[in-house]
């Protein structure tokens, strides 16, 4: 079973300057977007911490965000920069409880949020859990803290041994075919091999080629996803 480390309670992301793009763009203040939050989610926030939010000199709680991306008429992704990292990150991004995501991928919302926190799903689960979050492979893989994982097979596929590699990443990223990881996988090692072949007899006077890629990176290359 993959490894993965339990996050350390990390705040929300959030992003100051797109909630204030965007609140800016609906044409209300924050006495207005205050006013909001506390008639509609019952949270006495003043103007001046509005403020504080935008301007970066305070940090909204998950409840406070998802009630402010509500009040403001968009998905709390929006206010959080692209900088989701974990799951629960992606799922506060599409503003989905628990429940719904649980239900997703047929589990008890208790047995999610122990997912949440430290992924141990299985190749169908992980496969929903990609659909439900909207998680293209390089995300999923981060998400569920497996990019140490996908390195070691990779290492283990470039140094020859790459058709014993196929499964275990298919694994890791459910949502690749088996036809373009085995692709992928073969193409490394054929690439290290040519690349030994070039370069294992005499130095060469000068080097001019660019830095080989690492093989995470040419990974997603090579099945056609970028790393974003």
């Amino acid at each position: 079973m993959p490894r993965r480390t339990p996050p350390s309670s990390v705040p929300v992301p959030f992003e100051p300057a797109a909630a204030r793009a965007v609140r800016s763009s609906l044409g209300l203040s924050p006495a207005l977007v205050a006013r909001s939050l506390a008639e509609q989610y019952a949270m006495p926030v003043p103007p001046a911490l509005v403020i504080a939010w935008e301007t970066g000199g305070a940090h909204p709680t998950e409840r406070e965000l998802i009630a402010l991306a509500r009040v403001l008429w968009c998905l709390p992704g929006q206010l959080m920069g692209g900088r989701a990292e974990s799951l629960r990150d992606h799922r506060l991004a599409m503003d989905l409880p628990q429940e719904e995501v649980a239900r997703r991928i047929r589990v008890t919302p208790r047995e999610y949020a122990k997912l949440e926190v430290r992924w141990t799903g299985d190749r169908t689960m992980t496969r929903d859990l990609a659909t439900a979050l909207h998680l293209s492979p390089p995300v999923l893989v981060r998400a569920c803290g497996w990019e140490e994982d996908l390195q070691e097979l990779l290492r283990r596929a470039v140094d020859g041994r790459w058709q014993a590699q196929v499964r275990p990443v298919r694994d890791l990223v459910p949502t690749l075919s088996e036809e373009w990881i085995t692709h992928a996988l073969q193409a490394l090692a054929a690439e290290r091999a040519t690349s030994s072949a070039l370069w294992g007899g005499s130095a060469p006077t000068a080097v001019t080629e660019e830095p080989e890629a690492e093989p995470l990176e040419r990974f997603w290359a090579l099945v056609g996803v970028t790393r974003l």
